[in-house]
């Protein structure tokens, strides 16, 4: 990702045009007294970058401006941007764009709306209608396109925040900010990517849709047992009355249901009764042999462990084998010996092995257990007595029923299920296919980098950081903070004073740039425009402007500067470059040895952004 300022551009309304220049691959300072403007540039860009509200000042500024604008490179490509100074506390809705950064020589003329625009620089950060909000809050919805503002909350370290000992980005008063920021950091940062983003969306969406199938799975199911239930009843009253043999299986007695159900005929048949007390007496023998069997192979558990217990007192005779020339043997020792060591031998291999006994045992009561299951299913639709229609009204009444059940439950009990199956096995081999990033494991290496990368910084600037200088930096991923640890220890100090408060907001920014610049992410500009690093230096305890720094403030402020220089030669080794604009009230002088750093103007003495003689 390519970006830089080329240009701050005021179309002052007397007809004048008011011109900054900035370079790339510099630290671009902008110094002077107080209440020269310094300030206004960073509002002046987020206004011509689409803010919806603005913080211009009215007087001198505003009052003198007829259009305000930006001239960028990006990705190779150089645009003009423009739009109309605000009306009191109404924002313009008027924009000039030039694609090939032409500046008009007189006042702009509005050629481009605002989501035109929008879009036109999105695409350069290759955000589109997929760079989605992936969870939604008061302020922001799911799913709602992300908007290159909110990636512009890495770019900025305002003088409201410089300082702030717990506060490390702007706008987060603002609650549709506030929930951008942990929204868009995976994405900012390179942990998470948009295709991952779609790939988690889309197997979410699978897994619903499986969740869905598989509950109406278990629905049909249960109709189908409750079908299959009924219809065990319904066959038996069938046989009751005499209309199905007593032989038939189910299967077979569907399909004479249905038989009678479409011709109305009924089929007569005999010996129900004696096979119901049949199948009973099947049963219960089974049951006696099934019961017989498990108590059979408790017992025998029981009789190898006695075994196992037995073996176990028997392992002395290996210590005697050891310690052979040491017994006192008599006559009979030899012998005796001899015999336990053949029944230990013996009882080993009975307790090792495992005899046809054991898997016959097992095999039986499965087959008994399954035509126990058979006989049950078989009995439960047979008859337990003879029942006669006592008319024809009563018989077709019975049938009517029938053929409700048969239709209510036999087209879903059957098909329905293999539709799902069918449809699952699709689904699941789709979720198979789409891999997505653990992006925990992702994190905990991104925090880890960002921690290692800032305690080079540490290192750079230690001189200025005095008590804190063998700290470890410390980032939390959850508060979006950077925090100095103890040495040792997991003890996170409660860093104290401005001056290393402003430290914290340089090192986590710069870190944070570092990491997206090494990752290649194409949604965070590479700029970074800083608001008064010295301000801890020039106020008091008060809040009162000193009119000097002594030496030890010089000292800090030159370390912090010093890092600033060192910063933009390791991001020009890595490639496209990195650019910084500084708004300060320190002398030049005081960055003299850097060879990164280009003064832009000094606001002294009449000169601001504003000239006096314009007012």
């Amino acid at each position: 990702m390519k970006f830089y300022f080329d240009n701050l551009v005021l179309f002052l309304k007397n007809g004048e045009i008011r011109t900054l220049e900035f370079l790339p691959n510099k630290v671009n300072v902008i110094t002077g007294d107080s209440n020269t403007g310094k300030t206004a540039i960073l509002a002046i860009i987020d206004y011509c970058l689409f803010s919806s509200t603005h913080d211009i000042s009215e007087s001198i500024i505003n009052e003198n401006v007829e259009w305000y604008g930006i001239k960028i490179s990006i990705n190779d490509k150089c645009y003009f941007i423009s739009r109309k100074s605000p009306k009191e506390n109404n924002v313009s809705q008027d924009y000039f764009f030039s694609s090939v950064g032409e500046i008009p020589e007189n006042f702009p003329t509005a050629n481009i709306t605002e989501s035109a625009l929008k879009r036109t620089l999105e695409a350069e950060f290759c955000i589109d209608s997929d760079t989605k909000v992936a969870y939604g809050g008061r302020a922001l919805s799911t799913g709602s396109k992300v908007s290159l503002r909110y990636f512009l909350l890495l770019n900025t370290i305002s003088q409201d925040i410089i300082t702030h000992s717990q506060e490390f980005f702007d706008k987060q008063k603002d609650a549709k900010y506030r929930e951008a920021l942990p929204r868009i950091f995976d994405l900012a940062v390179g942990i998470d990517t948009v295709e991952n983003i779609l790939k988690r969306e889309k197997r979410e969406e699978i897994e619903r849709e499986i969740r869905k199938l598989e509950k109406e799975s278990n629905r049909i199911t249960r109709k189908h047992d409750a079908f299959y239930s009924q219809l065990k009843n319904t066959i038996q009253t069938a046989k009751e009355y005499d209309l199905l043999s007593e032989s038939d299986d189910i299967g077979q007695s569907i399909e004479q249901l249905n038989k009678i159900v479409k011709n109305a005929e009924a089929v007569t048949k005999n010996g129900t009764i004696e096979r119901y007390n049949e199948i009973n007496a099947d049963i219960n023998k089974l049951s006696r042999k099934i019961r017989n069997l498990k108590r059979f192979t408790t017992e025998y558990k029981k009789y190898k462990a006695n075994l196992k217990e037995t073996s176990d007192s028997l392992k002395s005779l290996s210590f005697l084998s050891e310690h052979y020339s040491e017994v006192l043997k008599t006559s009979i020792y030899e012998e005796v010996v001899a015999g336990l060591k053949e029944d230990h031998l013996k009882i080993k291999k009975a307790v090792a092995s495992k005899t046809p006994l054991d898997s016959n045992i097992s095999t039986t009561i499965k087959e008994y257990e399954s035509q126990l299951k058979d006989l049950i299913d078989e009995r439960d639709t047979m008859p337990q007595e003879v029942r006669v229609f006592e008319n024809d009204k009563e018989k077709y009444i019975f049938v009517g029923e029938v053929k409700a059940k048969l239709d209510l439950y036999q087209p879903q009990s059957i098909a329905a299920p293999q539709g799902n199956e069918e449809r699952l096995k699709i689904l699941q081999n789709r979720l198979d296919e789409l891999i997505v990033a653990n992006v925990s494991e992702r994190k905990e290496l991104f925090v880890k980098t960002l921690e290692e990368t800032i305690q080079e910084y540490i290192t750079l600037t230690k001189s200025a950081l005095a008590n804190y200088s063998e700290y470890r930096a410390s980032f939390s991923y959850k508060d979006k903070v950077l925090q100095l640890r103890k040495p040792r220890s997991n003890h996170i100090e409660n860093v104290g004073s401005s001056s290393n408060h402003m430290f914290m907001h340089l090192f986590l920014f710069l870190g944070l740039h570092e990491q997206i610049i090494r990752e290649n992410v194409s949604y965070v500009a590479p700029f970074l425009i800083i608001d008064q690093l010295s301000r801890p230096y020039f106020e008091d305890q008060s809040g009162n402007a000193k009119e000097n720094m002594d030496s030890s403030d010089i000292a800090k402020v030159t370390a912090a500067l010093n890092l600033l220089d060192q910063f933009i030669t390791s991001m020009k080794e890595l490639g496209d470059g990195f650019q910084i604009i500084l708004f300060e009230h320190i002398n030049p002088a005081t960055w003299a040895d850097f060879e990164n750093f280009q003064l832009v103007e000094v606001f002294k003495d009449g000169n601001a952004l504003i000239p006096s003689n314009k007012e």
